[in-house]
């Protein structure tokens, strides 16, 4: 596999990573535009794609934003409880941009899975609930 084709494919995994996680943004926020942001999540979401740990964790508290980012999701801060399979359960918060439609299935008190990251637990994504 020549490298244009590994480029290409780390494309196509971080931009899946992302859509799987409801948008263009996640654990730092909207970018606005910012470049910078998409590119650093991009790399993050990336990266629990290939190496995040999944775990359950329980919705302890939504809170939309109001920010509205491209393709019309919605900026949603949660505060989780994870309990992840080794080590001791902790308290993590996460914003990430969620549709409309996925926020119908949350709702505080619900048990959804993540991805954290290895290296700081403190990092993650809802993938599934």
């Amino acid at each position: 596999m020549g490298l244009f084709s590994k480029v290409k494919d780390a494309q196509q995994q971080a931009q899946q990573a992302m859509q799987n996680a409801g948008g263009t943004q996640g654990m730092t926020g909207g970018f606005g535009g910012n470049m910078t942001g998409q590119m650093e999540y991009a790399q993050r979401a990336q990266k629990l794609h290939q190496q995040g740990v999944e775990a359950p964790a329980v919705v302890e508290g939504i809170r939309p934003t109001g920010q509205t980012e491209i393709g019309g999701s919605q900026l949603v801060d949660f505060d989780l409880a994870v309990t992840p399979g080794s080590g001791q359960p902790y308290r993590t918060s996460i914003s990430q941009s969620m549709l409309p439609a996925q926020l119908e299935g949350l709702s505080q008190g619900a048990t959804v899975g993540i991805k954290y990251d290895p290296d700081d637990p403190m990092k993650a994504l809802i993938y599934s609930w």
